[in-house]
């Protein structure tokens, strides 16, 4: 029996590899690209054991919060051990070489959010020498980690999927919106989903262009997609950044399509998004959980000899809709802006 789900390849072909995205404490060492700001701790730093993080960049709104969220935890165990973070601007070779500067510093653990499995070998490097590693968000594949946290991005995709087949009662065309080539989280966000829409034999997926993440990417790609003519139902993407972008290049258009199409994202970190939900602009979000907060703490258990009960910990979503909205924004204060 045929699946029914029929896909076509639209823009640039991308590689299958493995977010999400989609991206100041007192007390913590903070560097990133370029910058290098330090606050003294109530003991010298040297009496103190590094905690070091390799962020994949602190650019984007969902690491932004990721960012000041585990700055803020890290604060709290000040007279325990010295923080210090450095950002690797999406880049894997910054991101390799801010590893190694860290592995000569022999911090007592790492914690990592990879810009993708490239830098894999600098982690099985610092694994491999003793030191305990955390990775946050985007998995790495192999076993030379000690902790993965982070949220099911093959569920969230799973659960757009079942969002997208309810509200098109099982007919129509979806454009899936991808996220940066050679993330985990973009495979997990366009495999569940696809293994969800496989179920309902009336709708199309349309596999848009790598956008990287990026809102101005993911505008220009919606532009020169609607001036093709071809008509869609769903815009589905890879994060929220994307939706957005893919939003205003629809709202801009002179020739846009009668009906609205449905506009659903992934990440629910900022307030703009919610606010566009409210106003009937975009129509639903899924809440990519931080992982800073957690990775701080096993951090802290880890100095003390406590491993975790489970090697990986898997923190849970929600789903966002103008039903839902006020509420999730009373409920998350600190959403970015």
């Amino acid at each position: 029996m045929k699946l029914g789900l029929w896909i076509f390849a639209a823009g640039a072909a991308f590689a299958l590899a493995g977010c999400g995205s989609g991206d100041s404490g007192g007390g913590t060492t903070s560097t990133t690209a370029g910058t290098d700001s330090t606050t003294s701790a109530s003991k010298p730093s040297g009496d103190l054991p590094l905690v070091a993080f390799a962020q994949a960049n602190s650019a984007d709104p969902w690491r932004q919060q990721f960012d000041a969220e585990v700055k803020a935890e890290a604060a709290k165990f000040k007279n325990e051990f010295t923080f210090e973070e450095q950002a690797a601007e999406d880049d894997d070779q910054k991101m390799m070489n801010i590893i190694q500067t860290f592995q000569v510093k022999q911090p007592k653990v790492l914690l990592i959010s990879p810009t993708t499995i490239a830098v894999q070998s600098a982690v099985d490097k610092v694994f491999d020498a003793g030191i305990p590693v955390v990775d946050m968000d985007r998995g790495l594949p192999g076993d030379k980690w000690t902790v993965y946290i982070g949220g099911d991005n093959m569920e969230m995709g799973r659960e757009a999927g079942k969002y997208i087949a309810q509200r098109l009662n099982g007919k129509g065309t979806v454009l899936m919106i991808q996220g940066l080539t050679g993330v985990t989280a973009t495979d997990d966000r366009r495999n569940g989903a696809l293994e969800t829409l496989k179920g309902f034999p009336g709708i199309k997926v349309i596999l848009g262009d790598d956008c990287k993440f990026k809102r101005e990417n993911a505008q220009n790609y919606m532009q020169s997609f609607l001036q093709k003519g071809q008509p869609v139902d769903v815009v589905y993407a890879h994060n929220d950044e994307m939706m957005i972008g893919a939003y205003q290049a629809y709202a801009a258009a002179p020739n846009k399509p009668k009906v609205k199409p449905i506009f659903v994202g992934m990440d629910g970190c900022q307030k703009e998004v919610i606010d566009m939900i409210k106003d009937g602009k975009l129509d639903a979000t899924f809440r990519y959980p931080d992982p800073g907060p957690t990775g701080v703490d096993v951090a802290e258990k880890l100095l003390k000899g406590e491993k975790p009960k489970d090697r990986k910990i898997i923190l849970p979503t929600v789903l966002v809709t103008k039903d839902n909205a006020d509420k999730y924004l009373s409920d998350n204060p600190n959403l970015a802006r």
